[in-house]
């Protein structure tokens, strides 16, 4: 409430004032407030604590704006305080009654509102509580466990993939280790023909050092015959083969492996989920289909480009 602080006792005016006097509108000391009760004509006055009163709009609520005095009855028919001039003016025919008369019944309403906001208030606490403890509870223990499982379903889409890769990846290995094998044979055997040659060549310059022709001669005939005996120098191998990966088809087994885990969660019979995965055969197959008619139609603009040269 917005206090006046310190006001002086409006009938001594030397103490500060502690009760105030509603119908005089007086802040009054101890003394003078006992003094003011012993007055019979002003022993029906409210008097209050002075610290409980906002006197910044007692004396607007308590006094009749039109007339500027003080309200003596309730206005029943227009259910509001009216003062003496109104009861002889504006409302001279409205019945109308004593006002302590209503504020009891105001205040027995009063009483009712704050048992039932307490009530509420109550119920409200205790929500707050239930929020505060299970819901939060709840939320987290929730979307650990849903964390948790895409966890699993990420690491074992991963298992799945890296299976995959490793198989495909394993494949190339042992065709590239059969390859070496091939290639390594083949330079082993060549390596014995170049010895074959090497070796000759030395001679054949050795022998041509021979002053003597008869001995040149003889010497020569014999590595002429070994020349001949030469096998021919190998051809080159054919370029070694690498196996084709076709990622489509890497694609369409992740594919087929997730329907698999599909199918194996939710009913068959699920109208939703079938939906789902004819849309996504359905975006497959077109993918598919365009790749075929591109391939198509390159394949086409090279022949045409080969005709013409």
């Amino acid at each position: 409430m917005a206090q006046v602080s310190a006001q002086k006792c409006s009938l001594c005016d030397e103490q500060n004032g502690a009760y105030y006097c509603y119908e005089c509108q007086q802040a009054l000391c101890t003394v003078c407030r006992n003094n003011h009760g012993k007055i019979p004509a002003l022993s029906g006055h409210t008097v209050a604590d002075i610290n409980t009163v906002d006197l910044s709009t007692v004396n607007k609520k308590s006094h009749c704006l039109e007339h500027e005095k003080e309200f003596l009855f309730y206005c029943v028919k227009c259910d509001t305080f009216i003062c003496s001039k109104c009861v002889t003016s504006t409302h001279y025919t409205h019945p109308f009654s004593e006002i302590t008369e209503i504020v009891v019944k105001e205040r027995e309403k009063a009483k009712e509102n704050i048992e039932e906001l307490k009530l509420k208030i109550d119920a409200i606490s205790t929500l707050q509580e239930k929020v505060k403890t299970t819901h939060f509870e709840q939320l987290h223990s929730k979307s650990k466990q849903c964390i948790e499982h895409i966890e699993f379903v990420s690491k074992d889409l991963q298992s799945c993939i890296e299976s995959k890769r490793s198989i495909k990846a394993t494949e190339v290995e042992d065709n590239e280790k059969n390859e070496q094998e091939n290639l390594k044979a083949f330079v082993d055997n060549t390596d014995s023909v170049h010895k074959q040659y090497t070796q000759i060549l030395s001679e054949l310059e050795n022998v041509l050092l021979e002053k003597h022709d008869v001995t040149f001669y003889s010497s020569y005939r014999s590595i002429d015959s070994d020349i001949q005996t030469l096998v021919n120098i190998p051809e080159e191998p054919e370029e070694a083969q690498v196996p084709i990966f076709k990622d489509k088809f890497l694609y369409q087994e992740v594919q087929d492996y997730m329907e698999s885990k599909i199918d194996n969660r939710l009913c068959q019979n699920c109208s939703v989920q079938k939906m789902k995965i004819e849309d996504l055969q359905s975006e497959i197959t077109k993918w598919e289909l365009q790749r075929y008619k591109l391939e198509i139609m390159l394949q086409k603009r090279k022949d045409q480009f080969i005709t013409k040269k």
